[in-house]
């Protein structure tokens, strides 16, 4: 079972036919690429041509709007190379010269019965029906093979379609050909089966157009090109050239308001490609704006076509691409001068450079005495051993408690003793000088206060 169709971009129906030009365009600079199941095959088909060769074509069943799009160009091209084109116009020009010659002949048939009956007009007469004859076997054979040219052009394109696509197109086609009533793309019906031709044909297609694309899909499609493109950065300039060139080729096949229900007499067909002066000033203006600046400089006129520009926007492009590089060494150089932006670090050394200054390398602690004579070696030096001496000996103080004569503030020492009394001495002295000092005062203030008043 075949996946029918998506409308454009994951839009509805109902959206698309608002034809409101901000929704998404119908076929986007960036194709999608998630519509197409990674594990369906794609079948092809050999097809003979004109020239005698055969060419592979594919059979399309599902895929996004441009891939359809692009597979109906690709089977009006193949239509095109098997000459069914050019023979229904040969065949169609050839019947309506047959038609013209028996209306002519009937219109000079009439006008000589009313002149008079003799033998002259009798062999006129036999000369007529010959004449008559072989302008109806013209008209018939010419009807033939434009009948057989028509019928394998609309072969050709179901041939090319399956699944839900396929299923589309005979519905389309059944009711153009074969109901009591039709309606082309505009939407107005018709009394009576429609034969095929030329004109039916491209209904048709216009109608299974219509199941995909939305009815004014070529004015939102020119709105994007002309609105909605910027040229990505990792984009060259060649390669945004020809993809705006293939978006550009692509109006020509979308459907237009104008032949839709919506139209009115004023409306202007949108599925026209645009013009190589109009393309070309498309896409400067899609560039950045120091792209834009760089072109005007050098140029005082408009470009006249994409293939004329190509090389001038190559030009800037190296000029730009050469620019950024220097920008990006001058950053670079500048982040090696100064990696970190700021205050520099506590301690860091000033001048801008924020390196630290290299910590000092531990030394290992040895004690040859110790290590000779027993012992924990690497805990001291030998210079501070108090477990032997220089001879070897023990010292005896080597975990033994510490004499008082290091100690003479601990309690019960002499030495702490006799501190502590001092300082008890002292601080009474202290106070008999304070206490003497301020009955001085007393004395003294006592004695001017009795002279004043007397």
């Amino acid at each position: 079972m075949s996946v029918p169709l998506k409308s454009p971009d994951g839009l509805k129906d109902h959206e698309c036919e608002k034809g409101n030009l901000s929704h998404r365009p119908p076929i986007p600079y960036v194709p999608p690429t998630d519509l197409l199941p990674a594990t369906s095959k794609i079948e092809t088909i050999k097809i003979k041509v004109s020239d005698g060769s055969t060419v592979n074509m594919k059979i399309f069943s599902i895929g996004s709007p441009e891939e359809y799009l692009s597979h109906i160009v690709a089977v009006l091209h193949l239509i095109d190379r098997k000459g069914l084109r050019e023979q229904s116009k040969t065949f169609y020009g050839e019947m309506r010269n047959a038609t013209a010659a028996l209306q002519a002949l009937k219109k000079r048939i009439a006008e000589s019965k009313d002149e008079a009956n003799d033998e002259a007009s009798e062999e006129e007469s036999e000369a007529d029906k010959v004449e008559q004859t072989q302008s109806q076997d013209i008209f018939k054979e010419a009807k033939s093979k434009y009948v057989k040219a028509i019928e394998a052009t609309y072969e050709v394109m179901r041939t090319l379609l399956a699944g839900d696509p396929l299923t589309q197109w005979d519905r389309i086609v059944k009711e153009m050909h074969e109901s009591d009533s039709w309606a082309g793309p505009d939407g107005k019906e018709h009394e009576g089966s429609r034969l095929k031709c030329s004109k039916a044909f491209s209904d048709c297609l216009e109608l299974h157009k219509l199941t995909v694309f939305s009815p004014d899909a070529a004015e939102r499609q020119r709105y994007y090109i002309q609105q909605g493109i910027r040229k990505p950065q990792r984009a060259s300039v060649r390669q945004f050239i020809q993809r705006m060139q293939q978006l550009s080729g692509y109006l020509e096949f979308l459907p237009t308001l104008k032949n839709s229900s919506r139209a009115v007499a004023t409306t202007k067909k949108g599925n026209i490609p645009f013009e190589a002066a109009d393309l070309a000033s498309v896409i400067l203006a899609a560039l950045p704006l120091s792209w834009q600046n760089q072109y005007n400089l050098t140029h005082s006129t408009v470009p006249e076509s994409p293939r004329v520009l190509t090389p001038e926007l190559e030009n800037i492009e190296r000029v730009m691409k050469e620019r950024d590089g220097e920008k990006h060494k001058s950053k670079d150089k500048a982040a090696v001068a100064s990696p970190t932006k700021g205050k520099p670090n506590k301690g860091s050394p000033k001048g801008g450079s924020f390196k630290t200054a290299p910590k000092k390398a531990k030394t290992e602690k040895y004690c040859q005495r110790c290590k000779t004579h027993g012992g924990a070696h690497n805990t001291h030096n030998t210079s501070e051993c108090r477990r032997y001496d220089k001879d070897g000996k023990p010292t005896g103080q080597f975990g033994s408690k510490s004499s008082e004569k290091h100690k003479p503030f601990k309690k019960g020492g002499k030495k702490g003793l006799a501190y502590m009394t001092s300082m008890l001495e002292a601080i009474a002295k202290g106070q008999k000088k304070a206490a003497k000092g301020k009955k001085r005062k007393k004395h003294t203030y006592d004695s001017s206060s009795d002279s004043d008043s007397e």
